[in-house]
């Protein structure tokens, strides 16, 4: 199998409704603007369905859907998995102490968000620090690459394949989050926000 191009959205939208994934369009996050939703408070910018709930994208009509919403976000509801976001600095701490044990599919935003993937139902394990933000559930949403600026620091897939990588408990997770808070912030600052 050729090399999963997650950089052309009809390709990697395939290849998160091939892993099952419910993937939707979304909204899109405008540069200084912020989301097309219009809602200055937007608490998910560019990573909510226009219509809830989004219709899901199937392999046969990716082109076309794509097509109908130009520019449009891939977006998944987090029914497959929890998204744990936090920090950047924070998430590639984690996932330097988290490869020694498996591969966690983590995607990063502008070098400044990064989101961990777990087991559905499990993310609460890793909201370890008042900076972890966890999505979970029908009713949570993240973006997926590439949308919205997003990249892949690990794929969800083993390379070349559409095979998912087993994904970790939360609480595995937030053992090595509450690592990373400690490393990358320094102990004192994180004592009191640690919980």
């Amino acid at each position: 199998m050729e090399p999963i191009n997650t950089r052309a959205p009809a390709a990697a939208a395939r290849a998160y409704v091939q892993l099952g994934w419910p993937v939707s369009l979304g909204h899109r996050l405008r540069p200084r603007q912020g989301c097309t939703c219009e809602n200055r408070d937007c608490p998910t910018p560019g990573a909510h369905p226009v219509v809830s709930p989004g219709p899901r994208l199937v392999e046969a009509s990716v082109e076309e859907m794509l097509q109908s919403t130009p520019g449009g976000s891939l977006i998944a509801s987090t029914t497959h998995f929890d998204a744990v976001l936090m920090p950047f600095r924070v998430g590639m701490v984690a996932m330097l102490q988290l490869d020694r044990i498996g591969r966690v599919p983590c995607l990063v935003t502008h070098g400044r968000t990064a989101a961990l993937l777990v087991l559905p139902a499990t993310g609460r394990y890793a909201a370890v620090h008042d900076g972890v933000e966890v999505r979970t559930g029908p009713e949570g949403w993240i973006a997926l690459p590439p949308s919205n600026g997003a990249i892949w620091d690990t794929q969800p897939w083993v390379e070349s394949t559409n095979t998912p990588h087993p994904l970790m408990h939360g609480e595995d997770v937030g053992r090595e989050v509450t690592a990373a808070y400690r490393m990358a912030i320094g102990t004192s600052e994180t004592e009191g926000a640690l919980r």
